[in-house]
């Protein structure tokens, strides 16, 4: 079988809930070696409803393929030794807790520089290690209200609004990953390692992008517009005379062709619909015209029309009918597993296709410390009674 991206690189995935576990996850899915330590009664979304079976959560499946588990008290003397032997034979450390435990464990910068040279150390942190808000704790939706995102999701009506995914813990996932990635690329040049910071704060508020340009240039704080782009007209969703649809018409040519199928030539002699630009700065007049008119014909008729002279437009999907549909199918997002007990687990795939090193699933999720005696082996502390005593559980 071909070799994967990161075919020999180990990681010890000390994450939790969903920002700390998803990088391990998706450098697992290109082939690192990725334990899971796990403590007390394990990770908290094994028991987040609803489940697979019983201490696997849905939740918690999502986030956790491709690796190994082990279940071990750090608290104690032999659990210290061991995740200093995993941290000794790895090339990367993550961990999302709570700025300041780590070191308190003894971990600091200093000492892992010192004792750890080779290592790649991720911190993730809700609000970042700095600042009036660094040794806070804080989860996805508390951080999508403090970085500004809330208030431009929504509309008007509503205010501010949450969305509809965990975005501030991918975000910071993924963020998180990218910053593992470099550091290892780094280290092939140093031979080095290095610590790697990053926060669900400052993911969040890199992503906002056009909403954070709008501001600098204009200096103007931008608002929820719901389902409509805070720039771009007609750009969003509207109601037809039997339904919904997407439409983005940003190029002279479509919109040409659009006022006429609408039957409405005036628009064409409308100076504030004359160019992109200006039906930008007149978003609110040109959407609202435009709404008038797409109810005036069925969903099946702006079909037709959209598709002929290729505009982009799209349906707003369910999450079954989003992985039902022919194109999810054809790329084959659902990604289906079957547990250690044999219970059958299925999760969004991987959202990568390599050319030559495919990712793949080595590991469903796993059971709590299902891994336990093979990686007290690798390590060559089977035999260790003061490790044997920090275990929690052997499987």
């Amino acid at each position: 079988m071909a070799a994967m991206p990161l075919s020999g690189i180990r990681v010890i995935d000390l994450g939790r809930v969903i920002a700390g576990p998803l990088g391990p996850m998706l450098l697992g899915d290109m082939g690192a070696d990725v334990i899971k330590v796990e403590t007390g009664q394990g990770d908290m979304l094994r028991q987040q409803a609803p489940s697979f079976a019983k201490d696997m959560g849905g939740y918690f499946a999502t986030a956790n393929r491709n690796k190994r588990s082990l279940h071990v008290d750090l608290r104690k003397p032999g659990g210290d030794k061991l995740l200093r032997a995993l941290m000794a034979s790895a090339d990367v450390v993550v961990e999302n807790f709570r700025p300041g435990i780590f070191d308190t464990m003894g971990f600091t910068d200093e000492v892992l520089e010192r004792d750890f040279p080779h290592l790649v150390v991720a911190r993730l942190s809700a609000f970042g290690d700095r600042g009036p808000m660094g040794h806070r704790s804080g989860v996805d939706q508390l951080v999508q209200g403090y970085s500004g995102l809330m208030s431009i999701t929504g509309s008007p009506e509503t205010g501010p609004t949450r969305s509809g995914i965990a975005v501030s813990d991918v975000m910071g996932g993924l963020c998180n990953t990218i910053g593992i990635l470099g550091a290892l690329m780094e280290r092939t040049q140093s031979g080095r390692g290095q610590v790697v910071r990053t926060s669900l704060l400052e993911a969040t508020m890199s992503m906002l992008t056009v909403q954070a340009g709008k501001y600098f240039a204009s200096q103007e704080d931008p608002v929820a517009e719901g389902n409509h782009h805070p720039s771009v007209a007609p750009y969003g969703l509207f109601d037809t005379a039997d339904g919904q649809i997407q439409i983005l018409v940003s190029r002279n040519e479509d919109f040409r062709r659009f006022a006429a199928f609408c039957g409405r030539p005036e628009w064409l002699q409308d100076e504030r619909f004359a160019t992109t630009g200006l039906r930008s700065i007149n978003k609110n007049d040109m959407r609202a015209v435009v709404a008038e008119a797409m109810v005036e014909k069925t969903t099946a008729e702006w079909l037709d029309f959209f598709i002929e002279n290729d505009i982009p437009h799209g349906p707003v999907l369910s999450i079954k009918e989003a992985f039902d549909s022919e194109q999810a199918q054809a790329l084959g997002m659902t990604l289906d597993m079957t547990a250690q007990d044999g219970t059958d687990i299925s999760v969004p795939r991987f959202p990568w296709r390599f050319g030559r090193t495919p990712a793949r699933v080595r590991y469903p999720p796993p059971q709590i410390g299902e891994h336990t005696e093979e990686i007290l082996a690798e390590v060559g502390l089977s035999d260790d009674q003061e490790v044997r005593e920090a275990l929690l559980c052997r499987k």
